[in-house]
């Protein structure tokens, strides 16, 4: 399997073919951008072929569309005695045309330049199907819906698309490669910006993830996993303890304990969480009560609910009521409408009591989600005839692998390419679901039942 790398000009004209390099390395990624770079001798006409503004498309032997094009944005001379000797070598590098989204903003009113958002309305508004969602967001920032000065003329839109599962949102000057990822994720869906040979434009495409793990398969039997690293960690904290309001021991605190964890691993690790923002005390008997003020007329001011509003429909008729008596006799007696408040008042204690337990067990729970067992494995395909990257399967595609005796099925997001001298493939590395990104996926249960079959399996043996 060979790759070929175009070139194009500031204006998206081919202007050539790099045949000869030292080497090529790219990484193509589902809804991120990508990035190549080029290692070439300097002084040749392949290297005077790219300029800025200008870039390369990567075509794949025996696929119709490029894998991968970009703009250049990073030119490094090399010259070194022993190595890159002679005229030296220069080094090219960029993007894939996915960072075009890495580049503009999420205006409230798109259709109107920077001073005159004043005009329009306070925020983007979004309730429509994400995959619509996305092509109006892209098309309103930066294609032919944007104002003259922020628009890339260069991208082709083609029909909008109406599919997919319905966003909501609120967008205020957000970076659209973010709100994009945020969309797609949920809703299962990408997005590819690719270079089209035939219009010398680029596409932008909104595509839903395809199902390919039934003819997509990696495993040893098959002989296209190259190595398999599984791995099971401990716990870092089994216990999280919450401290609200009060002082000494008025202070509430409560805890929440991963059990599973500590019987499993026979450990117990505690932590202190501080929650002062948490208005609840102990009470007499340890149990949680809401920390309140008195108002200047005599009531206990209980603070609101999360919208802004009472806690209870009964403590807001109450406090109407009393105020539309005190509006219409102000020197009357409205004892009756005062003490309607104060019941209130008391009965609408337990509801925001309940309400702040609910947040201290969310605290806890985060904290003990942080610090549970981790489990994940790294497994490095390699491509074979039957199962090539570009050719049997691509970025958003679901495939699946089996390690172990445990099938495991999730998307591909990220393909590392290197290519030698000769066009021809050193390496391919998948990255199949959360694996090798700064927030791997906790796969704890599916490691855990890879590590129970292969104790199953040496038992026998």
């Amino acid at each position: 399997m060979g790759y070929r790398v175009e070139v194009f000009d500031r204006d998206l004209k081919r202007v050539g073919e790099i045949d000869e390099w030292i080497s090529l390395d790219f990484t193509v990624r589902l809804r991120q951008p990508g990035y190549w770079q080029l290692l070439i001798k300097d002084g040749t006409p392949q290297a005077q072929l790219i300029e800025k503004g200008g870039g390369v498309v990567i075509w794949q032997e025996g696929v119709s569309e490029p894998v991968l094009s970009g703009q250049v944005e990073t030119y490094q001379k090399y010259w070194t005695k022993l190595q890159h000797t002679g005229p030296g070598s220069l080094y090219i590098a960029g993007q894939c045309h996915n960072g075009y989204t890495t580049r503009r903003l999420a205006f409230p009113a798109p259709s109107k330049a920077l001073n005159q958002q004043y005009q329009g309305p306070s925020a983007y508004t979004v309730n429509k199907a994400a995959s619509g969602a996305a092509w109006d967001l892209v098309a309103s920032n930066l294609g032919p819906n944007a104002v003259a000065n922020r628009r890339e003329s260069r991208i082709a839109f083609g029909a909008r698309p109406t599919t997919g599962a319905v966003v909501k949102d609120s967008l205020r000057y957000e970076q659209i490669s973010t709100k994009l990822e945020e969309w797609c994720e949920a809703k299962k869906l990408g997005y590819r910006f690719i270079y089209n040979p035939d219009t010398q434009a680029v596409d932008f495409r909104v595509f839903h993830f395809r199902d390919k793990s039934k003819e997509v398969r990696f495993s040893a039997e098959l002989g296209n996993l190259r190595e398999v690293i599984w791995t099971l960690s401990a716990p870092k904290l089994t216990r999280a303890i919450v401290g609200c309001q009060g002082e000494g021991k008025s202070r509430f605190v409560w805890q929440k304990i991963d059990a599973d964890a500590e019987s499993e691993w026979d450990m117990s690790i505690e932590t202190f969480i501080d929650r002062r923002d948490i208005p609840l005390k102990a009470g007499k008997t340890g149990g949680a009560e809401l920390v309140t003020t008195i108002m200047d007329n005599g009531w206990e001011d209980i603070g609101t609910n999360p919208d802004g509003g009472e806690w209870t429909t009964a403590l807001a008729n109450a406090k109407a009521a009393y105020e539309a008596a005190v509006a219409q006799d102000p020197n009357g007696n409205h004892d009756v409408e005062y003490d309607a408040v104060v019941y209130a008042i008391r009965d609408a204690k337990p509801v925001a009591v309940d309400y702040y337990l609910n947040v201290v067990d969310e605290a806890a729970t985060s904290a003990l989600a942080e610090g549970q067992r981790k489990g994940n494995f790294q497994i490095y395909p390699i491509d074979t005839p039957d199962c090539q990257f570009g050719k049997h399967y691509f970025v958003g595609d679901t495939v699946t692998v089996y390690v172990d005796g445990t099938e495991y099925t999730d998307v591909v997001r990220e393909v590392v390419v290197s290519v030698d001298d000769g066009g021809n493939v050193q390496d391919v590395q998948p990255k199949i679901g959360e694996q090798g990104t700064g927030e791997p996926l906790n796969l704890y249960k599916t490691v855990y039942e890879m590590q129970r079959k292969l104790r199953r399996l040496e038992s026998r043996m």
